[in-house]
């Protein structure tokens, strides 16, 4: 599963993708619904979590040369 949020005021980017721990393959909703990966049927209470972090470029306004 992967959710993606954009840059909002005062707010940065970031996307997380959820996996499990086990078999490492991508879970959706129902899977963690359910706690039980439909491919190994591991469980999912402590799904393995990657998190990226857009950074963005800071205004030159106001700032002096």
């Amino acid at each position: 599963m992967i959710i993606e949020k954009q840059a909002e005021a005062g707010d940065v980017a970031h996307k997380v993708e959820i996996y499990c721990p086990s078999c490492n393959r991508d879970v959706d909703e129902t899977e963690l619904a359910a706690q039980k990966c439909n491919d190994c049927g591991e469980d999912l209470s402590t799904p393995k979590q990657s998190v990226t972090i857009a950074a963005t470029s800071v205004s030159t306004i106001g700032i002096l040369w």
